[in-house]
Formats: structure tokens, sequence, C-alpha cells
């Protein structure tokens, strides 16, 4: 049933391609941010829950004092 469908749709080869840009497309883009990302960014973030002034706060979100 479902092939009867598909086989009936014009052009529907180009969707797989149109998926695969997409999704190539976004994954490069999350590369080349991570890359670029401010390394004294990423070393505070991995160093934020070790620190001895990092505390919960009572409503459940997380508090730097």
């Amino acid at each position: 049933m479902f092939r009867n469908i598909l086989e009936n749709i014009k052009d529907i080869e180009v969707f797989p391609v149109i998926a695969l840009i997409l999704f190539f497309t976004s994954f490069m883009a999350i590369i080349y941010h991570l890359i670029r990302m401010d390394k004294r960014h990423i070393r505070h973030m991995e160093e934020l829950p070790l620190e001895k002034n990092y505390t919960k706060s009572n409503n459940g979100g997380k508090v730097h004092v």
C-alpha cells in the first residue's frame, strides 16, 4: 500500500537528497560552532560544577554565588 503511494508521487527521489543535505549542513554548522567557541568559556563551563561557591537554589535552579 505505502509502496504504491510513494511510487505515484512525482519526483520523490529528491526528498532523500534534500534530507541528507539538511542533515550534513546542520552537522557541519554545529562542528564549526564548537571549533570557533571561546576556549575560556569552555574551561569556565567545565569547572563550574566543581567550584565551592556553586550551590543549588531553593527553586531547583543553579545559582553561582
